[in-house]
């Protein structure tokens, strides 16, 4: 008998013995039967009808189909001998890392496929700092299948847990740290205690205090947290493309050291070919677009219009310098407020890298010069570049796919631009066809791109519309014109009620299905709550020395934490510690998923997947951890301060001379 609510009597916890009338069931049904079914829920048929049968039933909801996948490699997507319209030669037009790490990804998951790059050699690759989200730590070690001891080797990369931002009305500015979906401490707390957020989580903490979550144990012996936070790479960028250069050669990636001057369209408005700057005809079935900022392929030959973001986004130019750290390296990059915009602090293990971003109707190359100087007496190696904000209408078009600068950018905040590039790539090796007879997905993957720009467009100008810390032209321009448009909905439940994760969960459930959250509600409020947005905070449901217990054992911790020169050595010396870090099944570089690029919520019961097999959407994470589509850290993706140079095409896009 039903429930007056649905439910069957068992399922209310009023009383009755599920699992007796269970077995009672399965002991009338015939023996083969009987296990037949026991087999399927994971019972033995050797056992009498029923026992050792847990009544979760969890086989009811499990996929039955879901093992193991490598993502992009689809049977049914290599071409078929004899076919005129089969996708088989691929040229990627452009270097830097959005050519070489698209090259790689075809390499490793479309082995079929003959992959040539080109680009001009002579162009050389701005050396700064990149600072990258979680996202690029299982990208690079599962996606692509690149050994950690042979990355820390060649490009001695730095670990990032999350950006410090010196913003906002506080003194101390703000931590936005990558766990911040964790709330481990607690923000409620936090601001209660001591009026900022910036003691919510663990990692918050470890980054107020220039640690890594890597501890001594015993005489010689490292504990290493790594495996269960997540954290970003800082690569330079110079070091990084250089090694990608040598991997590429040595995965079987062809290279064409030219200019293109010309690209020749057919009749039916694909690309038939390009012309080289020597006059060599260059013919492939697709064509990826990473020329950079030049658009050569999408923007230029075949016209996509652009959406410019220059109303949310003022900022056009930056100036990059090196200053030294004396050994002092964070783990974090840092975002300082500056007079016309702001500076990335990124540390590399020889200096830190160092870019004011800012717009030219505000302030001039050598006031912004000046004032970097001011900031820090010690900078040298100066150099400007050029960018502008905004994306083109489509990403692919024809037999043309665009991924990196070519296709979209914003300015360097948050250095969304790999994560982005890693997003595209996986949007073209899930989705191309065999054959260009097949049907292809191209309406659905501009969609899903447009949307993720405009998403990371809207998450920028809240930094911009409500930064009070300076008072200066640029600010104030920005406090009163910065068009938070996209945002009104959004802002409009926040000002009623925060932190958004507390909210009634069909308002919070609302707000993830139609606001433009990029980073999610939690990087909403870590970033609103840190600028001391006005809101009206909901009250807390614990006494605060509650609170101030589990502060105090995060302090232990955080007390007994290496130093992120420490730790990074450790780990250079214990290559142990890294097999842990992709290897292990209860790591989060291993269990995430392609989902957590697509998903606000990646521990949803519709994006989580098999943690040792499929995932949701059909990535795989191999239970080797090599192969599987590992794409996102824990639910912090967002909180990444970002170097502009080489999160596009870095060395050149291969039609500059």
């Amino acid at each position: 008998m039903a429930s007056q609510d649905g439910g069957t009597p068992h399922e209310t916890g009023t009383g009755g013995d599920f699992a007796g009338d269970l077995r009672g069931f399965l002991g009338s049904l015939p023996r083969g039967d009987a296990d037949a079914v026991l087999g399927w829920f994971g019972g033995s048929p050797a056992t009498a009808p029923g026992e050792g049968l847990t009544p979760e039933l969890t086989a009811l909801f499990e996929d039955g189909e879901g093992g193991p996948r490598d993502a992009g490699i689809d049977p049914a997507s290599r071409p078929r001998q004899g076919d005129p319209r089969a996708v088989r030669r691929v040229g990627v037009i452009g270097g830097g890392t959005a050519g070489y790490l698209t090259a790689l990804a075809l390499r490793a998951k479309r082995p079929w496929l003959e992959v040539t790059l080109v680009e001009a050699k002579g162009i050389p690759i701005i050396g700064v700092g990149e600072a990258t989200t979680p996202s690029m730590v299982p990208f690079l070690h599962h996606y692509l299948g690149i050994d950690p001891q042979e990355l820390y080797e060649a490009v001695a990369p730095t670990w990032k847990l999350g950006i410090r931002f010196d913003w906002g009305g506080k003194p101390g500015g703000f931590m936005a740290p990558f766990d911040w979906g964790s709330n481990s401490v607690g923000v409620l707390g936090s601001l209660a205690t001591q009026d900022d957020i910036n003691a919510f989580t663990f990692q918050s903490l470890l980054m107020e205090r220039d640690r890594a979550p890597v501890f001594r144990s015993g005489d010689d012996g490292r504990l290493s947290l790594m495996k269960h936070l997540p954290f970003a790479y800082h690569l330079d960028n110079a070091r990084f493309v250089r090694y990608l250069t040598e991997l590429a050669e040595r995965r079987g990636v062809g290279h064409i050291d030219a200019k293109i001057d010309d690209v020749v369209l057919g009749a039916d408005g694909w690309v038939d070919h390009l012309v080289t700057d020597g006059g060599e005809r260059l013919d492939f079935d697709l064509y990826v677009d990473c020329s950079g900022f030049r658009s050569l392929l999408l923007g230029k030959a075949l016209d996509s219009p652009y959406v410019s973001f220059a109303d949310s986004l003022f900022t056009d130019r930056a100036v990059t310098a090196i200053v030294p750290h004396h050994g002092r390296i964070k783990p974090y990059t840092r975002a300082t407020t500056m007079d016309a915009g702001w500076c990335w602090t990124i540390p590399t293990r020889d200096d830190d890298h160092v870019g004011y971003v800012h717009s030219s109707g505000f302030i001039s190359v050598e006031e912004a010069t000046a004032e970097l100087q001011r900031l820090y007496p010690e900078a040298h190696t100066f150099r400007t570049v050029h960018f502008r904000s905004g994306r083109h209408e489509e990403a692919w078009i024809g037999n043309v796919m665009a991924i990196g600068n070519s296709y979209a950018f914003v300015e360097p905040l948050e250095s969304s631009g790999l994560m982005m590039i890693t997003l595209g790539i996986l949007s073209l090796v899930g989705s191309l066809p065999g054959s260009w007879d097949e049907p292809c997905p191209r309406k659905v993957v501009n969609a899903a791109l447009a949307k993720k720009w405009d998403e990371i467009r809207w998450f920028l100008a809240m930094h911009y519309r409500f930064n009070t810390r300076k008072d200066t032209d640029f600010w104030r321009a920005c406090r009163a014109d910065t068009d938070v448009s996209g945002l009104e909905a959004l802002l409009e439940v926040f000002a009623g009620g925060a932190p958004l994760r507390f909210r009634d969960p069909v308002v919070r459930g609302f707000l993830e299905s139609t606001a433009p959250t990029f980073y999610g509600l939690d990087g909403v409020d870590c970033l609103l709550l840190g600028q001391g947005h006005p809101t009206r905070l909901l009250p807390m449901t614990e006494p605060v020395d509650a609170w101030r217990a589990r502060k105090a054992a995060a302090d232990v911790l955080v007390d007994r934490a290496l130093t992120a020169a420490q730790a990074l050595t450790a780990f250079d010396q214990d290559p142990r510690l890294n097999a842990q870090l992709v290897g292990d099944p209860d790591s989060w570089v291993v269990r995430t998923g392609t989902n957590r690029l697509v998903s606000a919520d990646p521990d949803a019961p519709t994006a989580r997947g098999s943690a040792a097999g499929g995932s949701a959407d059909g990535a795989a994470v191999d239970g080797a951890a090599v192969d599987g589509a590992a794409v996102d850290g824990a639910t912090g993706e967002g909180a990444s301060g970002g170097a502009l140079a080489g999160t596009g095409s870095s060395r050149g896009d291969g039609t500059d001379g």
